[in-house]
């Protein structure tokens, strides 16, 4: 994919609202740390629930969907990154987080940078040891 398709996809996580709630406070999970700064696909496969969901602009997709975007991501950046600014959760639905990153890269066509802030729904299973859903994510600066 393109770096300036990938920048244009953003434009659809602008109109989809996935803030946390006021009630949410910080957390810690080493599993979406681990999700985040993991490259190979396997590592990041057993993360995930067997009945994953990506939600997307497309609607709700499975892990082919995370594989094939993880890959053009990769093909589009050379040095993609992705820092957690902060996880929160309402202590009421505590398997329902909310991940703000700052994702960065430099494309390889040698276009624009990838420069994005967004806030990314993240389901956990009810024992916090896998992702059962991921998205949507709400971009608040580009």
């Amino acid at each position: 994919m393109l770096p300036d398709r990938v920048r244009d996809a953003f434009a659809w996580m602008e109109t989809v609202v996935a803030l946390p709630p006021a009630t949410a406070v910080e957390v810690e999970c080493a599993l979406v740390h681990r999700l985040y700064t993991t490259r190979e696909w396997d590592a990041t496969r057993a993360m995930l629930a067997d009945d994953f969901v990506l939600i997307g602009p497309s609607g709700r997709a499975g892990l082919e969907a995370l594989k094939r975007s993880n890959e053009l991501m990769a093909d589009a950046y050379e040095d993609l990154h992705a820092e957690i600014e902060t996880v929160v959760s309402d202590p009421a639905a505590p398997t329902v987080l909310y991940v703000r990153d700052h994702s960065s890269g430099r494309p390889k066509d040698g276009g624009a940078p990838l420069d994005v802030r967004a806030w990314t729904r993240v389901l956990v299973t009810d024992d916090g040891t896998q992702v059962r859903e991921l998205g949507p994510s709400s971009v608040i600066t580009r």
